[in-house]
């Protein structure tokens, strides 16, 4: 499964916040988007999953630019203010609504269940906002997936918690390992740190 960006701009209310950017990823592969923090990396990610349409460029999946299927097979994960959870609520309600909404049983049998399947039942009574950043990164992908459609992960911008880019870039390395394409947005700095090659968009505005 090849996720493709040509050329893709998306205009904001006073400037552009996504100006001609190129980035390709297939399955298996872990790549990253850098650019400066900001919107930017929600438009970036938006419109290459099929919920936001380009000003200029084009997204495909497969050579198809189909909309409705990016939206079904690309998945956004962790968004600011688009998909990211209430960071007041309890680990365990945020995974059982996404689990809810992934077609899997969601009582809290099947929570805890599911939490501890995945090393983290000790933290199910903590506020989402006290996960180490590692922990929120995995947790939010491994729901993501949990949705049998989704081919390509679209991490977005993992670094604005903190932490070291190591782990939550294991992370991506991880899904890809598993087949999934995996895109992660993310600061130059956080590549640099990774000493990873990275796409660039050449312009992102706060």
């Amino acid at each position: 499964m090849q996720l493709e960006a040509n050329g893709v701009t998306v205009h904001g209310p006073h400037a552009p916040m996504l100006t001609n950017t190129s980035v390709k990823v297939d399955e298996k592969q872990v790549v990253l988007l850098t650019g400066y923090p900001g919107a930017g990396h929600i438009a970036a990610a938006l419109a290459l999953s099929g919920r936001l349409k380009p000003d200029a460029g084009q997204v495909t999946l497969q050579g198809a630019a189909d909309p409705a299927v990016l939206r079904r097979k690309v998945a956004v994960v962790d968004a600011p203010g688009i998909t990211e959870p209430d960071d007041a609520l309890p680990v365990q309600t945020v995974v059982g609504e996404e689990l809810a909404m992934a077609g899997h049983k969601a009582g809290r049998k099947a929570v805890l269940a599911w939490l501890n399947e995945h090393g983290a039942a000790e933290h199910a009574d903590k506020r989402f906002e006290h996960l180490p950043v590692a922990a929120r990164t995995r947790l939010l992908a491994e729901l993501t997936v949990a949705r049998p459609e989704v081919k390509v992960v679209i991490l977005t911008m993992p670094d604005r918690h903190g932490g070291d880019p190591h782990e939550w870039y294991a992370v991506g390395r991880d899904l890809a390992d598993r087949g999934y394409a995996v895109l992660i947005t993310c600061a130059d700095t956080s590549a640099r740190l990774l000493d990873v090659p990275a796409d660039q968009v050449e312009e992102m505005k706060a």
